[in-house]
């Protein structure tokens, strides 16, 4: 077994946490000198299958035990030591953690066959952190709670060379050895696990009703899809002669998805990786995750119904983790009645008291900013613009989920329009709207412009104010896509929500590296 390793005559267990450093870092010398001795082939550990912890949990949480308390069959277990306890010279008591379940293992030296000073000297090799292979039969304490009472010695897998601190809140150590995190920090574990579960629910919910999951490019020629400044790289072999063509990171998958939907596949999502080269904060990472749904002859009110029973879907099962047991109960409430909705235009008339421009030009924008004594945001383009108006007047009043629909055209140049009446006049309004919660845009979805003429006019204007105002967010017109149009996009709902987002929100953390497995692009970088 694992030779004793001492400093100044005292055992691993006697010291504390701020002098373990000098102990590790001999017990770290101790393995290097004979490593294949602390990691052995699993093979040679196991004489017989192993149980997971979870499997050993449900065979005898509930068993019925004898007078003796114990079951004379054999058991054998793996994982990770998750705390020791001595009770005097002959017993110790172990948790042993594995697929976030923890059960005890009782260690007592005369069912492993030794003297007390042998137990010892034994038992003083283990530390918390191991990962371990113990054999003996189930049973119960006297207290009853479930152990596994070993009969034979328990089995090295892999020793932990550094200690473990008996908590981690410094929020910079935290997020700059993850790690270590997960190790000390139960919530950041359960956290990664709300997160799959949440991305398990979207899965089932769309399999359910028989969509497809799909993988598209991540890089491309164009990164279009969304409004955001991409990711520039190359490769070795796609070349324009000796000079390698510049490839972009995909800062959505939307336009690859509805080529899908026009090449025959009617319902079709995906759970993606998206890069943007922008800011860094609080709800914000280069790298993050989204879901995004393309299904033909979908209206937009359809979509707002599929948008409340995935959200309501996503909440009944989250009630069942505590992290995330009180947002979840407010979700759920809202989205069994309904969210509330927010029209763009007359709800900025009533924000403002003044009627909406009935021209939606770049001067009329400008004028109307100044007679509301708004400041004109960097780029005064009509997108920006209108999008000012919105995040000044309108996501303010989104504490609960809500719609923002209709906006004018002019935001959304992949989104069908149509022509509305309101008190001013006519306006061009996209068949689109954004989901808030707290002020936080978390999905949005339009019907899809399939006209092939209409989206190339809309792509020419686009590119005319990219170029008057110098946007580096606006994308460049995909002509290739509008080229595959032509073989018919059907009318057509598409969607997109963040996943970080929803996970911060449901689990009431205020920052994104809370949800994301290593934290955010400088944490990453520092690991």
């Amino acid at each position: 077994m694992l030779r004793s390793v001492r400093v100044s005559g005292r055992r691993f267990y006697s010291l504390k946490f701020e002098n373990e450093v000098l102990e590790f870092a001999n017990r770290k010398a101790t393995v290097k000198s004979n490593h294949s001795w602390y990691y052995p082939p699993l093979s040679q550990l196991r004489s017989l299958e192993p149980m997971r912890i979870p499997a050993f949990r449900s065979k005898f949480d509930q068993f019925h035990w004898p007078q003796s308390k114990r079951v004379d069959e054999e058991c054998c277990l793996e994982g990770r030591i998750h705390s020791i306890r001595k009770s005097g010279k002959g017993m110790v008591f172990m948790d042993l953690v594995q697929d976030n379940s923890k059960v005890q293992l009782v260690l007592m030296n005369k069912m492993i066959g030794c003297s007390k000073d042998e137990f010892g000297e034994y038992v003083d090799l283990f530390r918390k952190g191991d990962n371990v292979v113990a054999i003996g039969f189930p049973g119960v304490t006297n207290v009853g709670e479930l152990s596994l009472k070993l009969t034979q010695q328990l089995k090295m897998a892999s020793p932990i060379l550094h200690p473990l601190p008996p908590k981690l809140t410094d929020l910079e150590k935290r997020h700059h050895n993850k790690v270590v995190d997960y190790l000390v920090n139960s919530r950041s574990r359960d956290l990664i696990m709300a997160r799959s579960m949440i991305l398990q629910t979207i899965r089932k919910f769309f399999e359910a009703r028989d969509f497809i999951e799909v993988e598209t490019p991540i890089l491309s020629v164009n990164s279009n899809g969304a409004n955001a400044t991409p990711f520039v790289t190359h490769s070795k072999h796609i070349k324009s002669g000796d000079d390698p063509i510049p490839l972009q990171l995909r800062v959505a998958p939307e336009l690859w998805l509805k080529r899908l939907v026009i090449g025959g596949f009617d319902k079709v999502f995906e759970v993606s990786r998206v890069f943007r080269n922008e800011g860094i904060d609080a709800t914000h990472n280069p790298e993050f995750t989204t879901v995004e749904f393309y299904q033909s002859f979908t209206t937009l009110e359809q979509l707002m119904e599929l948008t409340e029973g995935l959200l309501l879907e996503i909440s009944q099962r989250m009630q069942s983790m505590d992290i995330t047991i009180v947002r979840a109960k407010e979700l759920l409430q809202q989205s069994s009645i309904g969210f509330k909705k927010l029209e763009f235009i007359p709800e900025i008339e009533k924000a403002t008291g003044l009627p909406f421009p009935q021209e939606v030009t770049e001067s009329s924008l400008l004028e109307y900013f100044d007679k509301i004594s708004l400041p004109r945001p960097s780029i005064a383009s009509v997108p920006q613009l209108l999008d000012k108006l919105s995040s000044t007047y309108l996501e303010p009043q989104c504490v609960e989920p809500t719609f923002i629909y209709h906006q004018p055209s002019q935001m959304s140049p992949l989104s069908k329009a149509t022509t509305l009446e309101y008190t001013n006049g006519s306006y061009e309004v996209s068949r689109r709207f954004e989901l808030f919660i707290q002020g936080n845009e978390f999905v949005n979805a339009y019907e899809e412009e399939n006209s092939p003429i209409e989206q190339a006019r809309k792509f020419a204007l686009q590119q005319q104010e990219k170029n008057i105002h110098h946007d580096e967010e606006t994308p460049l017109p995909d002509t290739k896509y509008v080229d595959s149009m032509e073989y018919g996009l059907p009318p057509t709902g598409g969607w997109g929500m963040g996943i970080d987002r929803l996970c911060v929100f449901l689990s009431n953390e205020q920052r994104i590296e809370e949800v994301l497995t290593f934290g955010t692009l400088p944490d990453v970088v520092r690991q």
